[in-house]
Formats: structure tokens, C-alpha cells, sequence
């Protein structure tokens, strides 16, 4: 799913009168990126359905955001991951480098 369908979903508003009528129908149309909003008379009452995938989803790119954060955060360790970055580009260049399969697969 790309960055855009996950920070920007299909809303399908219902009320809670609709949701108890046809809850199966309502639950139904929670599917990829598309988010049930139950009203209610307060803002702060109302409810999201969403289908499973599309949370850990972003539960995952959440994860993955705060990670790059605090890695970006230490600047001693950021530099040093730059630094590196020029000489990785250099040695795959010249082959020096092994592929992910030669140093970790099976025999």
C-alpha cells in the first residue's frame, strides 16, 4: 500500500442507528484503505472501524518513521552511517562487496 492510501483514507461516515441495523453490511465496507466513522453528537464519542491489514500497516511505517527519527537524532552515529554510505557505493562499484545471498544463505 503506498504512503499516500495510508495517511489519506476513504472515510464512510455512519451513525450508530445505521450500525446496529446493518452491522454486517457496515463492518463490510472496512476494507483496505477505506475507514468506517461512526458519529455521534460528541466528536470526542465517535468511533473508527478499519480492516486489520491496513493498522498494521500503519502500526508498521509508524515504527519504521520513529526508528529512522532516532537514528537520524544521534548525530554520531548518522554521520558515521553517511560516511560509510560513500565507501559502500565505491565497493559495490568495484565489486568488493558480497550479496546478501553469499554471506547469509544456506549451505
Amino acid at each position: 500500500m503506498t504512503v499516500l492510501s495510508l495517511t489519506r483514507p476513504h472515510q464512510v461516515r455512519v451513525n450508530r442507528s445505521d450500525l446496529r441495523q446493518k452491522q454486517r453490511e457496515t463492518l463490510d465496507k472496512a476494507k483496505n484503505n477505506t475507514v468506517v466513522l461512526i458519529s455521534a453528537t460528541d466528536q470526542e464519542e465517535e468511533k473508527l472501524v478499519l480492516d486489520k491489514k491496513y493498522f498494521e500497516e500503519i502500526v508498521q511505517k509508524l515504527r519504521s518513521v520513529i526508528e529512522t527519527l532516532e537514528i537520524m537524532s544521534d548525530q554520531k552515529l548518522f554521520k558515521q552511517i553517511v560516511g560509510v554510505a560513500q565507501t559502500l557505493e565505491e565497493d559495490t562499484r568495484l565489486g568488493k562487496l558480497h550479496s546478501f545471498e553469499e554471506a547469509f544463505g544456506e549451505e
